[in-house]
């Protein structure tokens, strides 16, 4: 069945892009003319990088049949917990994880996002 769009919600639906900034993260963009895909910036800021006692180890598997993955392990050697998130290559990111004080071997696992190649962590960033 077809839904058919009432102009009346179109007021309640539109979100200013103000409304969106969460927390000082995003900024309202400036107004933009034409094709705005085209002209929006492609620039990520990163966020800051984990601290130093947060380590990790991975270990590749998987095959061209099955698919390919890795599995993550992070260590917080900190003297505090800590919240960190995993940014892959050729792999899916991970959420903000908390690891508390001197928790060892929380497992991640990222599977790829390009089919053959092989997913592998590119830096580790505090959230």
């Amino acid at each position: 069945m077809r839904t058919k769009f009432l102009p009346a919600l179109a007021g309640i639906l539109a979100v200013p892009a103000a409304v969106l900034a969460f927390n000082g993260t995003a900024a309202a963009a400036p107004a933009q003319t034409g094709n705005s895909l085209a002209q929006a910036s492609s620039k990520v800021t990163p966020l800051a990088p984990a601290p130093n006692c947060v380590s990790f180890s991975q270990y590749k598997h998987g095959n061209a049949a099955t698919g390919y993955y890795t599995n993550v392990y992070l260590d917080n050697g900190c003297s505090t917990g800590v919240r960190v998130k995993v940014i892959m290559v050729y792999g899916y990111d991970s959420g903000c994880i908390q690891l508390t004080r001197g928790q060892q071997d929380y497992k991640f696992r990222s599977n790829s996002i390009t089919g053959p190649l092989q997913p592998y962590v590119d830096r580790i960033d505090a959230c």
